[in-house]
């Protein structure tokens, strides 16, 4: 009898395989990463690399539209969804199961309100509305808050006893206009559902719960738990082809193939999701980052442990300036420092290159490639090849709660500046050879973030809240 182990099978990824190779191997696609040759899983992992979002926009995406059986003409079932729908109900079954007899009937029939924009894919659109009918809900569909006071009162009129959203921000912005709990307008609502944003504070007496999630490109990447902690959810790893991908500062071993499979993942570590499936992704590096808190036990879709893991937000993004890029997290960190406790409260703030300090573009001429570009040369005058400048400065816009004295601005931008010195060497430096022009610092009207928070609210297609100091790229 062979001592050699045999290999772990994973029906899961294998039917989640068999469905990209069949809606997504048509065309240009499939010839260009050979999707009808593949074998098995680790011949996905050979023939297609890890691909950013600019990256599979350029090799991907343009291709979709070539393939005569591409995302948008499939069957909602093929979205693969369907797989993991019982368990999705009976969690919210049990949630339900908790408020009834408090206010509303057991046989009283459930309605649900779903407060969620189109998606670009009829298949993955239509999950969360078949999610609801599986659990028996009829459903009132609102595809965005344009106006919150019509959207209350259909609600109201509708009387719902769920409500389900992909951000927990869209029932703030309700309880924003009853000006005060849901229930005030909504009287039989229940259980309160939503992907993103969880920890919102709400004045709802009704129980926010983590619902899962419904990603707009790829379909079901997350299934509700009932385990805690209460924000976490388990990845769908029937539904789509999952992999865990460790932040570059944590990555151990080769870096040719950093991708785990979920199994293997470590509890604590953090990871970014990389997924493949037949709404369109091939690799795709989501720009997602969860960290894995337990296990949930297989199933007979998925016999082996899935991870529960909870979202993190994304590493704040390098700044580029003259000469060097600054950490995002660093940036964060000096704009937060810079405030004092006689200060006016810090509300929101942004930082990133400011469009003000950079020169005059280049003539064509001295706009050659250059080849240099990956070096410490990159941005000096080598040979006559020049690069467009960067900016020689940040700038920053803060939102402050509170009377400011008349020097806040200019004290605020020294405080930066030095915080940034004693920080990098190089931006000292720099600084001190006046290549580099201090912070430009810009107080902005009180209630600008709340106004951009409240226009991506009512838009109900993504997470909403952000970090209080953001990190803008170039």
């Amino acid at each position: 009898m062979s001592d050699t182990p045999r290999p772990l099978r994973a029906p899961g990824r294998e039917r989640c395989l068999e469905r990209l190779v069949d809606q997504l191997g048509g065309g240009e696609l499939g010839r260009t990463f050979g999707l009808h040759r593949l074998a098995g899983l680790p011949d996905l992992r050979a023939q297609v690399p890890l691909l950013d979002a600019r990256a599979h926009a350029a090799r991907v995406d343009s291709l979709l539209d070539l393939a005569p059986s591409g995302p948008g003409g499939a069957d909602p079932a093929d979205a693969g969804a369907a797989a993991e729908r019982d368990e999705v109900v009976m969690v919210w079954r049990t949630w339900l199961s908790e408020h009834v007899g408090s206010g509303m009937s057991g046989e009283t029939p459930l309605r649900a309100g779903l407060l969620q924009a189109r998606r670009a894919d009829p298949a993955v659109d239509a999950i969360a509305e078949d999610d609801l009918a599986a659990l028996g809900a009829e459903v009132l569909r609102l595809h965005a808050l344009d106006d919150p006071a019509h959207a209350l009162e259909r609600l109201a009129a509708f009387e719902p006893g769920l409500l389900l959203s992909p951000s927990a921000a869209a029932f703030a912005c309700l309880e924003e206009q009853a000006r005060g709990p849901l229930e005030r307008r909504l009287p039989g609502l229940r259980l309160l559902l939503a992907s993103f944003d969880v920890r919102l504070r709400l004045r709802a007496r009704a129980e926010l719960h983590a619902a899962g999630w419904i990603d707009p490109r790829a379909g079901r990447l997350g299934l509700p738990s009932l385990r805690p902690p209460a924000r976490s959810f388990t990845l769908a790893l029937a539904s789509a082809i999952v992999e865990l991908l460790p932040p570059a500062d944590e990555r151990r071993g080769s870096a040719e193939a950093p991708a785990l499979w979920p199994e293997h993942a470590i509890v604590g570590d953090r990871y970014e999701l990389v997924v493949s499936s037949g709404t369109g992704c091939l690799r795709l590096r989501t720009g997602e980052f969860v960290r894995v808190v337990g296990f949930d036990p297989p199933t007979a879709l998925v016999p082996f442990p899935r991870p529960r893991v909870v979202r993190l937000p994304a590493p704040d993004p390098a700044v580029p300036l003259a000469g060097l890029s600054l950490p995002g997290a660093e940036l964060a960190a000096s704009v937060r420092a810079a405030f004092r406790p006689e200060d006016p409260a810090l509300v929101a703030a942004t930082v990133g290159p400011d469009p003000q300090s950079v020169a005059d573009a280049p003539s064509p001429a001295d706009s050659r490639p250059n080849h240099f570009v990956d070096t410490e040369l990159g941005s000096a005058d080598v040979s006559g090849v020049r690069q467009p400048l960067r900016a020689t400065g940040l700038h920053v816009q803060v939102e402050v709660q509170g009377v400011a004295r008349a020097d806040f601005r200019a004290r605020l931008g020294r405080s930066i500046d030095d915080d940034l010195a004693r920080r990098s060497p190089a931006y000292a430096h720099l600084r001190a050879q006046r290549l580099l022009r201090p912070p430009r610092i810009e107080l902005v009207p009180h209630g600008a973030f709340k106004a951009e928070w409240d226009l991506a609210a009512r838009r109900l297609d993504h997470k909403v809240a952000g970090a209080v100091v953001r990190v803008l790229p170039s």
